[in-house]
């Protein structure tokens, strides 16, 4: 059954790359990252085995706790889990719920990351090949430790998803659980930023990671070193800490899936108030009034629109976190700027969200103008607010209120110029996207460089674009030259409009000229 399984996995990946040329380059370059990476560790494991035995240890302890933490965190923030193999895809299938975790398991350890795990992880040999014991003990060890990554990930995926709850519930856990990775950078700097200060006080980086090979993400890595240092107590403790660690996250996993396999799904019931039409009694009785109120109710009910307006709190707290909490200085006075940033460009992909119901859109008629005036505008009426927000409240943490026309000119210079490179964007290109109420971890294999490259090329067009309004702010936060503040704002008022309004007439004829291959596309990566 397993292997019946990964043959229609490979088949099915084999003919998604092939539809799709840039998920083939995307894929592609996937597995030259992975060979990269493969090189790198294999070199630097070599040399960690020349070195002291307690050195060695220490090492690979650490690096094994990093692996098993970037299978739980890596996939949900930077790739995605793959939905080749998605559970409710499987579900109407002659199998157990166990033959189904196998089947997943063995399909998580034979793509890219885990083809490259388990090759990386074959390295750990050429440490402990001077430690016989050591040695035989990896032979159990290594393919436990990588079996817990494969499941941890599963398992915390579904668990952070609220697989098996309803629809609302599901999106709830999900907003939250991306909430808690999106701020990880920070985290993870504050951490590395305490054990450097406990290094520099007399506290042994050696003995943390001691403390930390206790744990269930590094006792599978531990094991051997210990036994090569003859704590064999220790090391036969920490390999049945490992063995509980699978079997724990093993039982969730299962849980988690009987819950949304065998139990019937739950409804969430919508009340709407008799006569009510929400944004669309609102907004005016034209197509760019619907567009607009369609494109409100998304931004302010859809939990995958709402999940990208945690990057507007995000960027002043990592500029705090990476100036050191300095307050005094120009950079978190500046942070309004990067918040206009990351607004504007939030919607460069906004036809992906709808799915194959663009379908729906393009059975009414609507001219492209229309449509992109529409969605942006829905996008900046969320936006908008939330980045003014941003800059009185920082302004307001620092008292430096002589800055405000020179933030609020950058900042909504950025947020109007990003939003109008994104009204051309979204009608030239779409990416795959979890559908409404999915789980927001889910990828389509070789999507991730897909999607990078189009956010990369978005931002460098939306920092060339609104050069105009930002060098003025620059110069007035910066430099202390106050009158180039007003210079901004005024700028980056008429400049944004400007850029927005060209926007919304170039994405207008793209619209035009490309939506039955937009919808195409949609179809494609949904399966439609």
């Amino acid at each position: 059954m397993v292997a019946t399984v990964l043959k229609i996995r490979f088949r099915v990946l084999g003919n998604t790359l092939m539809r799709s040329p840039m998920q083939m380059v995307g894929f592609i370059f996937g597995v030259i990252g992975a060979l990269w990476m493969l090189l790198l560790v294999g070199v630097g494991l070599f040399f960690v085995g020349t070195l002291d035995l307690d050195i060695a240890r220490s090492v690979i302890t650490a690096a094994g706790a990093l692996l098993t933490l970037g299978w739980v965190v890596g996939p949900i923030f930077a790739a995605g889990l793959d939905t080749t193999l998605d559970p409710a895809k499987l579900a109407p299938f002659p199998m157990t719920t166990r033959q189904m975790m196998v089947a997943i398991t063995a399909g998580g350890l034979t793509g890219v990351p885990g083809i490259t795990t388990a090759v990386g992880s074959l390295a750990v040999f050429l440490v402990w090949a001077r430690y016989p014991v050591a040695a035989v003990a990896a032979l159990v060890c290594v393919p436990l430790g990588v079996v817990i990554c494969v499941v941890a990930s599963r398992a915390v995926a579904a668990l952070a998803a609220g697989i098996g709850g309803g629809r609302r519930t599901r999106e709830i856990i999900g907003l939250v659980g991306f909430a808690l990775v999106i701020f990880a950078s920070p985290i993870f700097i504050g951490i590395t930023g305490a054990l450097v200060s406990a290094s520099e006080q007399g506290v042994q980086l050696q003995a943390l990671v001691t403390g930390l090979s206790w744990t269930p993400i590094a006792a599978a890595w531990a094991v051997p070193g210990d036994l090569a240092g003859g704590a064999w107590t220790t090391g036969v403790l920490k390999l049945v800490i490992a063995v509980v660690t699978l079997a724990v996250l093993w039982w969730l996993w299962q849980r988690s899936l009987s819950a949304s396999l065998v139990g019937p799904p739950a409804r969430a019931a919508t009340r709407r108030p008799s006569g009510s039409l929400g944004w669309f009694g609102v907004m005016p009785s034209n197509p760019v009034g619907a567009t607009w109120a369609r494109s409100l109710t998304s931004w302010t009910r859809d939990f995958r629109y709402l999940r990208q307006l945690l990057l507007i709190p995000f960027a002043p707290v990592l500029v705090l976190v990476y100036s050191r909490g300095d307050l005094d200085g120009p950079f978190f006075a500046a942070s309004g700027l990067l918040v206009g940033f990351f607004a504007g460009i939030l919607a460069y992909t906004d036809v992906s969200y709808d799915g194959t119901a663009f379908a729906t859109v393009l059975q009414t008629g609507i001219r492209g103008r229309a449509d992109r005036l529409g969605r942006m505008l829905g996008s900046a009426t969320v936006s908008i607010p939330l980045v003014l927000l941003a800059d009185v409240v920082t302004l307001a943490i620092v008292g430096k209120w002589e800055l405000l026309p020179a933030v609020i000119g950058g900042s909504i210079g950025l947020t109007l110029v990003g939003l109008g490179v994104s009204a051309v964007s979204s009608a030239l290109l779409v990416v795959p996207t979890p559908a409404p109420g999915d789980s927001p971890f889910k990828r389509v294999p070789g999507s991730t460089f897909t999607m990078f490259l189009a956010f990369f090329l978005c931002w460098a067009l939306v920092a060339v674009l609104a050069l105009p309004a930002v060098v003025p702010a620059v110069m007035a936060i910066f430099f202390g030259v106050t009158d180039a503040g007003w210079v901004s704002l005024a700028i980056g008022l008429v400049w944004g409009v400007i850029v927005f309004a060209g926007g919304v007439l170039m994405g207008g004829a793209r619209f035009d000229a490309s939506a039955p291959r937009l919808l195409a596309q949609l179809r494609t990566f949904t399966g439609a």
